[in-house]
């Protein structure tokens, strides 16, 4: 055996272990393989399908809020507040509560093209939109007109005229949809979605008036 003071080789003829020093164990570190670039792939894609995937859902929550009311009013507070509350009001004075119960949004009537879109923000940021004494927007006349509400897909005008003769118990040659005035008014005229609906017939007639209706008095 050789003498082990002098650090040389013993008996199985081995060289003993060296201690291990901080800059060996650095460099055994750096020997270390990096992540193989088959993982660093596929950890990439599981990322960028996350943050598609979030920015998807947020996406489609934003539209599904852009067709409930409450959208309407989220900025555009004035006008918009008295006409987002009339929608859940249960008034069946208003043509509104028909349509919400029909399951109908305001983006049923009110169609979210473009132009208009950007005229109606421009309008409201220069606070110039046309508004009346009672707060509401004056182009009810103008929006609700027969080509508009009979359009297909709406209501079909032949149907409401055979369906509303002696209309709330009136006397059968009453119909107001098949008048004497020449059909020289409009729907608005006696439908108001948003204010209460008035009767135009009754300003010379006596008629029963549907509920939640007032008799025309102009």
């Amino acid at each position: 055996m050789v003498d082990e003071k002098n650090g040389a080789v013993g008996a199985s003829g081995e060289s003993p272990a060296e201690p291990a020093t901080p800059a060996a164990a650095e460099e055994a570190s750096d020997r270390t393989p990096d992540t193989p670039p088959a993982k660093r792939s596929k950890r990439g894609w599981i990322v960028a399908g996350v943050i598609v995937a979030v920015v998807l859902v947020a996406g489609i929550g934003a539209w599904v809020w852009h067709e409930q009311p409450s959208f309407c009013n989220a900025v555009c507070h004035s006008p918009m507040d008295r006409y987002v509350e009339s929608y859940g009001e249960g008034d069946p004075g208003k043509l509104v509560t028909q349509h919400a119960a029909a399951g109908d949004t305001c983006l049923s009537c009110h169609e979210a093209e473009f132009t208009t879109q950007v005229s109606e923000v421009m309008a409201w940021a220069s606070d110039s939109y046309p508004v009346g004494e009672d707060g509401m927007l004056a182009t009810g006349k103008e929006f609700a007109t027969e080509e508009f509400c009979a359009r297909s897909g709406c209501h079909d005008m032949q149907d409401v005229v055979a369906s509303t003769w002696g209309f709330e118990g009136n006397d059968e040659k009453y119909n107001p949809h098949s008048s004497h005035q020449d059909n020289a008014l409009e729907c608005s005229d006696c439908h108001k979605v948003h204010e209460t609906s008035e009767l135009y017939c009754a300003k010379c007639h006596d008629l029963n008036l549907p509920e939640g209706w007032e008799a025309t008095h102009e």
